[in-house]
């Protein structure tokens, strides 16, 4: 297709009237873009068991999603089901975290235990966490679904 029939295409599309993008999507959206706390490092992800494939596991995955994410040399992880989020912090310890979740962006505030777990009720999707790491204030990315 030529660039000018490709540009006039693209110019339609624009031509018809659009609903207005509801409000609680685009705060959703603002927030995705505006950290919570600007000076907290992003975790690298590490592992997704939704895109990354599990060697040597039978089965499905019974409804549960993983994450591992990376921080200095903190290893954070996460895992999802339809009742519970449980999050481990590795080397063990015991750090405040805030879980951010829902479309209003609700901050409910945690502490993990000495072993460095958490286990609380499944948070609203979207979600991330934020850790007092030692020497490192950390998000993970947000988890969508």
């Amino acid at each position: 297709m030529p660039d000018d029939a490709l540009i006039r295409r693209i110019g339609e599309a624009f031509d018809h009237d659009l609903p207005p993008v509801p409000e609680h999507l685009s705060a959703a959206a603002l927030d995705a873009f505006q950290w919570r706390r600007a000076d907290a490092v992003l975790a690298e992800l590490l592992f997704d068991s939704a895109s990354d494939e599990l060697v040597g596991v039978r089965g499905g995955s019974n409804g549960r999603r993983s994450f591992r994410y990376g921080a200095g040399d903190f290893v954070i992880r996460v895992h999802l089901t339809g009742s519970t989020m449980i999050v481990m912090i590795e080397p063990p310890l015991a750090v405040d975290c805030r879980v951010t979740s829902g479309p209003d962006g609700e901050v409910d505030e945690y502490r993990t235990d000495e072993l460095g777990e958490l286990v609380i009720d499944a948070p609203e999707f979207p979600v991330r966490l934020e850790l007092d790491l030692p020497g490192i204030d950390v998000a993970t990315p947000w988890i969508t679904g």
